[in-house]
């Protein structure tokens, strides 16, 4: 299935639409009428025969049933077991009688896991297996399930071919002539035979019309997956990146005397340039960041991804800066006051609801800092963006729109805790179809994520390559650290 690109998707107001929602009245199925959670339940019976007698033998014995059962039923327009089981009695002992009499009540045994003497007393008094435990019944829907999930798997496709059969006998639909041929084939034809690259579309295609005029069983549909839900254990993964064990001592050594080198030549020579104030804080930070995730070996964690697009947005905005110097006066002593002012706003919301001794925000410390250079009684508090332009324009400005749109994007993700960060490090997969592929929270922290090392490095030596563009860092410790191999 071919994806759709970026360039595919239709910008509107800051919303990527996809091409297929830019259709007009194009949208995905409810869950009560999608594939998978609501049709299902209904058609497991026919799966449950098609795997019990294969394809071939399946599909005959289907044709059977299914016209067996419009004879009985003349009015019933779809195969959903849900309509099946309220038919009058003598119909379904009639239809049951059939079916077993071809030998398929092993096969349909399972069911009776879910319809039970309550909900179906006809169904359960024809093919309630003794023989067959819970654990056995259960064990014959899950593995019927799994290979049906997929709405476009052969077996599904197979499952839909005999359900828009059964449709088609009761002369609700329609169909082309040339639809007719296809379908006329397809049981007899193997999935891979050329025609069936045209006939499993039409038959999936035909059988989701059916829902234009079907009844759809909702409390059914509920008390199905209620039932399994419960009847069957989670059986859950977790997905485990290998442990970044490289040793990167050196590296870091080497990173230190870098800016060692740099602090240095700032105390040296230019001990009262903002300029060089504001970069050599900005890439310490940046540094220091870094080396956190060094000494706690932290590569795997969220806290590595954070620390990612930290770097990120530093080395961009040291680049902007930079970049914006020539136009924009005070561009340093701004940047600094902008920063401080948001610490300002801070110190003024705590000062009128209070904050606990105990808490991170130290009041005392906060508002020696924002006074530092500067009465806080002269300093604005801009809520906007610095120089009123958001990371990612400023990111295109400097040419690393491509660092922003994968990595900073991507780690952003993981410091405001969306639901996709949220998905990929703390909920196991289930792996169980009777619970919908359902999540599990990671409490025992069994999640291993991709290691971030690589890309530290890569941020971490582009900030260090652009330091040496202004300052100039002696060759040989400049290579120790750019042309490190990790």
């Amino acid at each position: 299935m071919r994806r759709s690109k970026l360039s595919d998707h239709k910008l509107q107001k800051g919303k990527f639409i996809s091409p297929i929602n830019s259709i007009p009245f194009m949208h995905q199925l409810d869950d009560v009428e999608s594939w998978t959670y609501g049709r299902i339940p209904e058609y497991l019976w026919i799966g449950l025969i098609l795997k019990h007698y294969g394809r071939d033998e399946g599909l005959k014995k289907a044709h059977g049933i299914i016209s067996t059962l419009h004879k009985l039923a003349p009015d019933l327009y779809t195969a959903r077991m849900s309509q099946i089981i309220t038919l009058p009695g003598d119909v379904q002992k009639n239809f049951y009688d059939y079916i077993i009499s071809i030998g398929a009540k092993e096969a349909l045994g399972p069911l009776t896991i879910f319809l039970t003497a309550s909900k179906a007393p006809v169904f359960v008094k024809c093919f309630y297996c003794p023989e067959q435990s819970i654990e056995e019944r259960c064990e014959a829907i899950i593995d019927t399930m799994r290979e049906i999930m997929d709405h476009q798997s052969n077996e599904s496709t197979d499952i839909r071919y005999v359900a828009l059969y059964f449709n088609l006998l009761s002369g609700k639909m329609h169909i082309q002539r040339n639809q007719v041929d296809l379908l006329t084939k397809y049981p007899t034809a193997d999935h891979g035979d050329k025609i069936m690259h045209m006939a499993r579309p039409i038959v999936r295609t035909l059988e989701t019309l059916i829902l234009t005029f079907d009844k759809i069983d909702s409390t059914y549909l509920k008390e199905f997956w209620r039932c399994l839900s419960e009847m069957t254990d989670c059986s859950k993964i977790a997905i485990e990146f290998p442990e970044e064990q490289r040793n990167i001592t050196t590296y870091m050594q080497k990173l230190h005397e870098v800016f060692t080198y740099l602090s240095e030549l700032f105390v040296a020579t230019n001990l009262l340039s903002e300029k060089m104030n504001v970069l050599l804080g900005i890439a310490t930070y940046s540094f220091k960041r870094m080396k956190e995730i060094y000494d706690h070996q932290l590569f795997n964690s969220i806290s590595g991804r954070s620390c990612v697009r930290v770097l990120i947005e530093d080395y961009i905005m040291m680049k902007y800066l930079v970049k914006n110097e020539p136009s924009h006066d005070n561009i340093w002593r701004d940047y600094q006051l902008y920063g401080m002012g948001l610490y300002k706003l801070v110190l003024a919301r705590c000062r009128e609801s209070g904050v606990s001794e105990e808490s991170h925000f130290d009041e005392r410390y906060i508002e020696a800092l924002v006074n530092e250079f500067k009465d806080e009684e002269f300093i604005d508090m801009d809520t906007k963006y610095f120089d009123k332009k958001n990371i990612r324009l400023k990111a295109e400005e400097v040419g690393e729109k491509n660092l922003y749109g994968l990595y900073y994007d991507y780690d952003s993700s993981f410091e405001h805790g969306l639901w996709g960060a949220i998905r990929e490090t703390s909920l196991l997969k289930c792996i169980n179809p009777a619970h919908k592929y359902h999540s599990i929270p990671d409490v025992y922290d069994e999640i291993r994520l991709k290691t971030v090392l690589p890309d530290c490095v890569m941020v971490m030596n582009k900030t260090v390559a652009f330091l040496d563009e202004i300052y100039g860092i002696p060759d040989q410790l400049l290579r120790e650290v750019i042309d490190f191999e990790i």
